[in-house]
């Protein structure tokens, strides 16, 4: 076991992203019920979710040269402290009652954009503040955080609400994008970058991003590791409230349950990830985590096409699915932070987080139609089948590249 020394940039890294996000699970809470009772159409709240993740696909393969051209530092800040003034906007629109539906549109697509920035940021930043052997222990902690938003975040927020109303729950999220650009801007970075990287115009980062992404056999792999992880999460999230009312007791009821057992799963293996060493085994890790995911569909088909329908199962499955998930995530990233160059990271991370923002929708829309012609149990092993050939094809030709590479 191996015990990682966090020094001060990764404390301030990580203290931001969990301050930033527990505000955000308070904000998309507390957001969809003002939506839900304001407008009274699912549609509408449809539209707004749309509007949340619709511009961060576009603006993610924009960022693919941005995020390399200028301070990541001063992206980290900037970013931060946009997200903030424009949820400052939304509290004061709430509170003098002029909060309507175009203006929360229009803060969702500025929300949007400036995550497309961030979150490709943050993983091109770790490898600045964390040494190389250190960099899976370090992105296990950011996930283990992020579990412990998405448990407590959408809970604390739903007491907030309910006790304080939803101006406190908007002003709790603007004020956790300025505490986390202070501590953004606390941030000593190493000067990795090349002088020379500057001197181009975004225009050739951009394409050069592009050139660099997939002219590399090994790159192109993460990304079907990605597109796979995202699309099939992205089918169990609309399997998932299908799947609650067919159990015994209370439907809405069950799916909080499941849900607490997902983030459990995130908070758990972040949280051994980060304890133990799994230094160059990640290949291992996240190819074998693909096909364990497989296994995971298949036995969740399995079970629920054989009448269980006690919700004690399923924990376990909902456990070890996002056990799984965590895994691989930890991996890829990892794998990217140790072999792309430190110049390209922004841009390499900005087209794979698009990837993944767009296969995670697509899912969901291909899975919301086909549940309609089969059942979701059916659904499932076909996936787990799906998976496993996808994940020991992927293994496969990454030996075959290693071997050609030696």
């Amino acid at each position: 076991m191996k015990n990682i020394n966090i020094n001060k940039n990764l404390y301030l890294l990580l203290g931001g992203q969990l301050i930033s996000q527990i505000g955000d699970k308070f904000y998309a809470l507390a957001l969809a019920y003002w939506v839900l009772q304001t407008t009274h159409s699912p549609s509408m709240m449809g539209l707004v979710l749309f509007s949340s993740m619709a511009p961060a696909i576009v603006a993610g393969f924009l960022s693919a040269g941005i995020i390399d051209f200028f301070s990541r530092k001063t992206l980290l800040v900037s970013t931060d402290i946009i997200r903030g003034l424009v949820v400052t906007a939304v509290v004061v629109s709430y509170y003098t009652g002029v909060l309507n539906l175009h203006i929360i549109i229009a803060a969702e697509v500025v929300l949007s954009i400036c995550s497309a920035f961030f979150d490709p940021t943050v993983q091109a930043v770790i490898p600045q503040i964390v040494n190389k052997e250190e960099l899976t222990e370090a992105n296990a902690k950011s996930q283990f955080l992020g579990g412990i938003a998405l448990v407590a975040g959408p809970l604390l927020g739903g007491i907030c609400a309910a006790w304080w109303g939803y101006g406190f729950v908007f002003s709790f999220n603007a004020l956790s994008f300025f505490i986390a650009s202070i501590l953004a801007s606390m941030l000593a970075i190493k000067p990795e970058l090349k002088e020379a990287h500057f001197k181009k115009k975004i225009k050739e980062n951009i394409f050069d991003s592009f050139i660099y992404v997939f002219s590399k056999r090994s790159i192109i792999s993460i990304v079907s590791v990605v597109a796979i992880l995202h699309f099939f999460v992205g089918s169990v999230q609309v399997i998932m409230p299908v799947f609650a009312i067919t159990l015994k007791g209370n439907g809405a009821q069950n799916l909080g349950y499941i849900e607490s057992f997902y983030g459990i799963g995130v908070i758990l293996t972040g949280f051994l990830l980060s304890l133990i060493s799994i230094n160059n085994k990640e290949k291992k890790f996240m190819y074998g985590g693909i096909c364990f995911i497989g296994l995971i569909y298949m036995a969740f088909g399995i079970l629920s096409n054989s009448g269980v329908h006690d919700i004690i199962p399923y924990f376990f499955i909902f456990f070890l699915m996002s056990s799984a998930v965590v895994g691989i995530s930890t991996c890829y990233r990892a794998i990217l932070q140790k072999n792309v160059e430190n110049e390209m990271a922004g841009g390499v991370f900005g087209i794979i987080g698009s990837v993944g923002n767009f296969t995670y929708p697509l899912a969901m829309l291909i899975f919301g139609v086909l549940l309609d012609w089969f059942k979701y149990g059916q659904l499932l092993i076909f996936c787990g089948i799906i998976i496993i050939i996808l994940g020991l094809v992927l293994s496969k030709l990454n030996r075959q590249s290693t071997v050609a590479s030696v």
